[in-house]
């Protein structure tokens, strides 16, 4: 099949008309070297898809397509779904051909890629601005018309497993964690296809996910260094019916689950139902978070003046903490993470819950942590990458983008009293624990 590059559409010659006009009254004017500076775009069309954009010069376009498709929208037939979903993006769809989509994807310098969470799945094209057309007649085509093909499907199979034998003990903790918290029900799906269903996820269940899924209320369509009106005829164009589809339930309940290795080093996650994304709690929790401790701040660096890692060297035990926040459309988790020594784990847990139980904020402590939390918002917005992901997951699931400066003004209004209330909410409700490791060495939650 040959390549989308050099072929006209609609895009290109919307993008070219507009570009045509600038031009023109650029003319007239006198010569400057200073680039117009753009605000975030956002518009919901009639049938309930979100376009959001922010024009920022780059000669690099980024776009995402991005739909409700997570693991918390499968169900217990289908467990794993989304996992093969995202892994066989690339493959043959209903106009292209596995090779005409990467042939297409390389001619133009761009790069295609798929991510998904227990929410979502986003489809991202980076792609040269000047033959931005042709990338997006790829993206639309692997986002919204795959094949399937069952041979095809087979295959992957190989990089599947590839992805299970990959996930390491923290990631494994976290999955247990969620299925313990959220009870093996929506939020509770694991993100990876259960050993029990390889080879059982077919062509038709993949196919029937996506028409429940794939709908235009439920998509998002973002873009960084793409003209508004340009990407807005372009969700516009997108085949898809409207509705809701399948809704996850997210109902916390609370519980624990172990997975005995016998490990030298044992890793412990507790969490408590906390805030959904976008909510004022959860502005109150990311500065908690930071106050807690979240890692070291530079590469090959510590953190020792952390609360956390304070508190595990006044354990006694040997081991390393850090805190978790997870913020979804409804729900959320708040606590902490600790990966010990198996020998003296329970040192560590212990000594880390009661710091995390019985934190009082400061105006001190809270005044770095507001710092800390304003740095990481202004660094990521720096990421092409990750600042096109934080727009589409905001257009997504909230129906509308928070700005960084936005985000950092909501930041600076949390008081230490914000904080307390926040995480007393957190840990004086019922606390969920996942444990990977040696197990009989740490105390069950109802013991802490």
């Amino acid at each position: 099949m040959a390549s989308k590059l050099a072929k006209p559409s609609l895009l290109r010659t919307v993008t070219q008309r507009n570009y045509a006009a600038q031009a023109a009254a650029a003319a007239s004017q006198p010569s400057s070297y200073t680039l117009a500076k753009h605000e975030p775009k956002v518009t919901t069309l009639p049938s309930g898809a979100v376009v959001a954009s922010l024009e920022n010069n780059s000669p690099v376009s980024r776009v995402g397509l991005l739909f409700k498709a997570g693991s918390r929208y499968e169900s217990a037939k289908n467990l794993g779904v989304s996992h093969m979903l995202r892994s066989t993006v690339g493959l043959a769809t209903d106009n292209m051909s596995s090779f005409a989509v990467i042939r297409t994807i390389q001619q133009g310098g761009g790069s295609l890629s798929a991510e998904s969470g227990r929410e979502h799945i986003v489809y991202s094209l980076d792609f040269n601005r000047d033959n931005l057309d042709a990338g997006l007649e790829v993206l639309s085509s692997v986002g919204t018309q795959p094949t399937f093909k069952p041979w095809e499907v087979q295959d992957n199979l190989q990089r599947i497993n590839t992805d299970l034998a990959l996930r390491d003990p923290s990631t494994i903790t976290m999955e247990l964690l969620h299925a313990a918290a959220f009870r093996n029900t929506g939020l509770g799906n694991s993100l990876f296809v259960p050993p029990h269903h390889l080879g059982k996820i077919s062509s038709d269940m993949l196919k029937n996910f996506m028409a429940s899924t794939h709908l235009a209320g439920r998509m998002a369509v973002v873009g960084l260094g793409v003209d508004h009106d340009a990407l807005f005829k372009y969700a516009s164009s997108l085949v898809g019916a409207g509705g809701e589809g399948v809704a996850g339930p997210a109902a916390y309940g609370g519980g624990e689950l172990r997975h005995e290795t016998g490990a030298a080093v044992t890793l412990v996650a507790v969490a408590g139902a906390s805030a959904s994304l976008g909510s004022k709690e959860s502005v109150a929790l990311a500065v908690a978070q930071q106050i807690l401790g979240v890692g070291p701040g530079t590469k090959y660096g510590s953190n020792a003046s952390s609360v956390l890692a304070n508190a595990v060297a006044s354990s006694g035990g040997l081991g390393a903490a850090s805190s978790i926040n997870i913020n979804y459309s409804d729900a959320g988790l708040f606590g902490y993470f600790v990966m010990a020594d198996s020998a003296s784990v329970e040192k560590v847990v212990r000594g880390v819950h009661g710091v995390v139980q019985n934190l009082k904020a400061t105006d001190a402590d809270v005044k770095q942590a507001k710092n800390r939390v304003k740095a990481a918002i202004l660094m990521a917005s720096e990421s092409g990458a990750e600042f096109l992901t934080d727009m589409g997951l905001q257009a997504l699931l909230t129906g509308k983008f928070v700005s960084p400066a936005e985000a950092a003004a909501a930041v600076d209004a949390v008081t230490p009293a914000d904080v307390d209330s926040a995480l007393q909410k957190v840990m004086g409700g019922k606390l969920s624990m996942s444990v990977v490791g040696s197990t009989s060495e740490v105390p069950y939650v109802d013991q802490l």
